[in-house]
């Protein structure tokens, strides 16, 4: 079974991700359709009921208002009666004073006693108004001609109220009484209680009488025909009254020729229920869009998690597979390998067949070298700790790697201390230290086949630091390619052509057995790998060390 690469983890991952967020965004829309619903449903509901309330305070208004000018025409009608001929007549002006009190008259605008032809025949406060200023009064004359109470304004747009009754006598009209009241001041109901509620009382001809000033939608051409038109319904409430978004509710004022308009501005109506809602919506898609990313989040570690644990199970199964086969080829290779590095210790050593023989030898250790990373690869060498010179180690790998064709290309150079002991496996550092060396030798030489550099050089420190034992191998290659990094310990990952993949792993492994770590940097020019070892024993002696030297002669061909 091979395992994934991280790439296809990565494109595994955002197509997972993608296709949970969606799922994630589909049931969020869902779970935020119920409370828009539900939001839009309460604002209908809101809208019946604030029509019904239109309504009902409404008629009480009316009813209130009606009633009121009741007892204002029966006071009227009672002073009226004591009337005579001549219009004026003591008890009658006392009665009529009675009516203008400050503190209990019902007209504390003033009583006009009027004839026939518009002449003020009494008043208090006194008032002399022209007498065709009065005849020209629609009120004067619906008296005169109907014998009926007429309730009006005093004049257009004025807020100042009439109740005028007749004056009769033997079946005729003498003049009237007239009673005039600050519709704004002395009308019951004249201002409704709620904010948001407007009155507004009308006369047949369409003039206003209340408010003073009346509000704005109510000046606007037309309104009066509105108000017609909602009478004509029975008083239905209609939206947009006066170009703004309006309920309306009118009625005639009882035993009046009056219209009352009772109006209240939806959105200022509504304003505070749905900026609640609104909030508790707000709220509900935050809690919402919250959980949304934490469980994608969650899903998203879980995902990766499951991802990882299936790629290291597949790496295992690979890596067991592979063990067991390279195990059993290098054992066989290996048998092979040594009878011909027998064979070519038997060649004359001529001139004519020294490179020649220097060739074979070099190849049959780079397969020999092959075939013992495949058997270490098939089966772990068990650790075993015993006291090692480190310096000395690491002078026996460069001396063992002479025999490679690319030591004649390489500048190898070596700063090493006369002594730095360690508790270790010698054969583990010896083969972690051969790869790293042999690959940074390899690198160098293929840097320069590639007209990158024109002199190979690796340079191997040994130097002790914070009581740890520290190994450096360096290199003027250029380094691995960009982004690689992630991915240079890993089995059977290279950069180069020919290479199998084997070397950093089986270091790396090696040196985590014994405790170490092993990390890689990019330095200029190149790449430097550090090996960093658990600290020496504390028996061992850390002689001074000797100023940096280069390494045999031998070694720098």
């Amino acid at each position: 079974m091979a395992s994934p690469s991280h790439p296809d983890l990565r494109d595994a991952e955002r197509r997972f991700t993608r296709s949970v967020l969606a799922g994630l965004c589909l049931l969020g829309l869902v779970a935020v359709a119920g409370p828009l619903l539900s939001y839009r449903g309460d604002v209908h509901e809101m809208h019946d009921q604030f029509r019904s309330r239109l309504e009902r305070e409404g008629r009480v208004y009316a009813e209130a208002l009606g009633l009121h000018i009741q007892l204002l025409e029966s006071e009227l009608s009672r002073v009226a009666l004591g009337v005579g001929p001549e219009l004026l007549e003591g008890r009658a002006i006392e009665d009529m004073q009675d009516l203008t009190a400050p503190d209990l008259g019902l007209f504390r605008q003033g009583i006009l006693l009027l004839d026939t032809a518009g002449n003020v025949r009494w008043s208090d406060p006194l008032v002399r108004t022209p007498s065709h200023v009065v005849r020209a009064r629609a009120w004067f004359q619906q008296v005169l001609q109907h014998q009926v109470p007429v309730v009006d304004a005093l004049a257009p747009g004025s807020s100042t109220f009439v109740v005028a009754v007749p004056v009769m006598g033997e079946h005729r009209p003498l003049g009237m009484l007239v009673g005039l009241l600050d519709a704004s001041m002395e009308l019951p109901g004249s201002r409704p209680m709620s904010r948001h509620l407007k009155l507004v009382v009308l006369n047949r001809g369409g003039d206003i009488l209340l408010p003073s000033p009346p509000p704005s939608w109510a000046t606007l051409p037309g309104f009066a025909a509105k108000v017609d038109e909602l009478l004509a319904r029975g008083g239905q409430e209609v939206d947009g009254t006066g170009g703004d978004e309006l309920f309306a509710w009118a009625t005639v004022v009882p035993d009046t020729q009056l219209r009352l308009v009772m109006a209240a501005d939806e959105t200022a109506t509504v304003a505070a229920i749905r900026e609640r809602l609104l909030a508790q919506l707000l709220v509900l898609a935050g809690l919402q869009v919250g959980t949304l990313l934490l469980f994608s989040l969650h899903w998203r570690r879980v995902y990766r998690l499951f991802l990882e644990m299936e790629r290291r199970a597949a790496e295992k199964e690979t890596m067991a597979a592979l063990g067991s086969a390279a195990g059993l080829i290098a054992h066989e290779v290996k048998n092979s390998l040594n009878g011909l590095k027998v064979a070519t210790g038997l060649l004359s050593p001529g001139e004519e067949q020294a490179f020649a023989v220097r060739a074979l030898r070099g190849q049959i250790d780079r397969l020999a070298h092959l075939a013992t990373s495949l058997l270490h690869f098939g089966k772990p060498p068990r650790v075993q700790r015993i006291p090692v010179d480190l310096p000395h180690l690491v002078r026996e790998v460069l001396e063992g790697l002479r025999v490679l064709p690319e030591a004649e290309e390489v500048r190898l150079t070596a700063h090493l201390p006369e002594s730095l002991e360690l508790q270790g496996d010698p054969l583990l550092l010896a083969t972690a230290l051969d790869n790293l060396v042999r690959n940074a030798m390899e690198a160098a030489v293929a840097a320069k086949d590639l007209g990158r550099i024109t002199t190979p050089e690796v340079n191997v420190r040994v130097r002790q630091e914070e009581g740890h034992a520290v190994v450096d191998v360096e290199d003027n290659a250029g380094g691995p390619p960009e982004g690689f990094e992630a991915r240079l310990f890993e089995p059977f990952v290279t950069s180069k052509p020919k290479g199998v993949g084997l070397g950093l792993s089986m270091t790396r492994r090696a040196v985590e057995q014994q405790g170490g770590r092993v990390s890689f940097t990019r330095i200029p020019g190149g790449s430097r790998f550090t090996v960093t070892l658990p600290p020496p024993d504390s028996t061992a002696s850390s002689a001074s060390q000797e100023p940096p030297h280069e390494h045999p002669p031998a070694l720098h061909r």
